[in-house]
């Protein structure tokens, strides 16, 4: 393994922000490219005890991201964003010295993705507020939902574990009176599994499950 050095990054980006329907819709796009020299890498020591900083090598990033928003009435509002990252290593090789003084290549991951970096994300939401009469106990009323996704990930160098593209999908409705409101909410709705976290260590590979479908109430007041 090399010896542990600064990482360090040449990356490049040009966007743009455009506002159209007289201030009613919001866009955002934008696209970057990245080259990681010294990319650095956080594993579990063998033993299992802590982690390690390594390096490996060089890497190259490159994608686009674009965002839109769009108040369609005064009470309803929707949002959609997407994100592509291409992120893989280009030079990735570990040798090992032999006991004759001479170095053995015992793994090349060139081309292999980078791990804990999704190709995919994508986000899509949408809220809708109503303003109650002045009879009405509450203020307004605001319903909210937004589904959230991302993959594939891949979880080790080899890129033989990975999360395949999953989604959740979440609400919330705000009862709002004066300063104070009531939210009654829901996280994976749909009760999606997926792979939160995975790491190898010991020789053995251990995965964190996301959470499951969650309700909640919250209350708030500010003063």
């Amino acid at each position: 393994r090399r010896q542990r050095q600064m990482c360090i990054r040449d990356s490049y980006e040009v966007g743009s922000h455009l506002t159209l329907w007289e201030g009613r819709l919001w866009a955002d796009v934008a696209a970057f490219y990245m080259d990681t020299r010294d990319q650095q890498l956080s594993q579990f020591a063998e033993s299992g005890l802590g982690r390690i900083t390594i390096n490996a090598g060089k890497s190259r990033s490159y994608g686009a991201e674009a965002a839109l928003r769009a108040s369609v009435t005064k009470e309803l509002s929707l949002n959609v964003s997407y994100g592509y990252t291409y992120a893989t290593f280009t030079d990735y090789v570990i040798t090992e010295e032999q006991k004759d003084g001479t170095f053995k290549e015992t793994a090349d991951y060139n081309g292999k993705y980078v791990p804990f970096v999704p190709k995919h994300t994508l986000n899509i939401g949408g809220e809708y507020a109503i303003t109650c009469s002045p009879r009405s106990i509450f203020d307004r009323v605001v319903f909210q939902a937004n589904y959230n996704a991302a993959g594939r990930i891949y979880w080790t160098d080899q890129n033989d574990v990975s999360q395949s593209f999953y989604g959740t999908l979440n609400w919330r409705t705000n009862l709002e009176i004066g300063d104070a409101m009531i939210s009654f909410w829901a996280r994976n709705f749909l009760n999606k599994e997926y792979a939160a976290f995975y790491f190898e260590t010991m020789n053995k590979g251990f995965m964190q499950k996301g959470r499951p479908m969650q309700f909640g109430v919250d209350l708030r007041c500010r003063f």
